[in-house]
C-alpha cells in the first residue's frame, strides 16, 4: 500500500511541476509579448513623426523654392540654363537623348539633351529672358548620339 501511495505522490508531484512550469512559461510569454507590443507602438509613433517631419520639410522647401525662384536675375537663370545644357549632353545610345524645346521671351529653341538635362531644362524659368540666337535646325531633324554627345542632325543635309 505504501508503494502505491508513493507512486501516486510522485505522479502528482510530477504533474504539479509540469503545471507550474507551463504557468511560468505562459507568464514569461505574456511579458515578452507586451514588451514587443510596446516596441511596435513606439516604432509606429516614430514612423508617424518621420512622415510628419518629411511633409513639413517638403512644404518648407517648396515654400523656400517659391520664394527663391522669383529673385533670380536673368544672368543667373541664363547661367543655370547653360550649365544644365552643357553638363547633360553625354549619351551612350540615342535612347538616352531627347529633343527639348526651350521657350524664351522672344523665341523657342529646339535643342538636344539627355534625359536628365531635359528634366532640368524644363524646370528653369526661361520664359522671362530674351535669347539672342538659337542654333538653327531644319524642320525634318533627327536625334543622334555622335561621339557620346546628344545632337540634332538635319535630314536634308545629305
Amino acid at each position: 500500500m505504501a508503494k502505491w501511495v508513493a507512486i501516486t505522490l510522485f505522479a502528482l508531484t510530477c504533474f504539479m511541476v509540469i503545471l507550474l512550469s507551463l504557468g511560468y512559461m505562459l507568464s514569461e510569454n505574456e511579458k515578452s509579448t507586451t514588451e514587443l507590443k510596446e516596441q511596435l507602438a513606439q516604432q509606429i509613433q516614430l514612423n508617424q513623426k518621420k512622415v510628419h517631419q518629411r511633409n513639413n520639410l517638403k512644404t518648407y522647401t517648396s515654400n523656400v523654392q517659391a520664394d527663391i525662384a522669383p529673385t533670380q536675375t536673368d544672368a543667373e537663370i541664363m547661367q543655370a540654363f547653360e550649365s544644365a545644357l552643357i553638363n547633360n549632353l553625354t549619351c551612350v545610345t540615342v535612347a538616352q537623348c531627347q529633343v527639348v524645346t526651350v521657350k524664351f521671351k522672344n523665341t523657342h529653341c529646339t535643342l538636344a539633351s539627355n534625359i536628365i538635362g531635359a528634366s532640368q531644362l524644363s524646370k528653369i524659368a526661361t520664359q522671362t529672358i530674351a535669347m539672342d540666337n538659337c542654333p538653327s535646325v531644319s524642320s525634318p531633324h533627327q536625334l543622334a548620339c555622335q561621339q557620346n554627345v546628344c545632337s540634332l542632325v538635319n535630314l536634308n543635309s545629305g
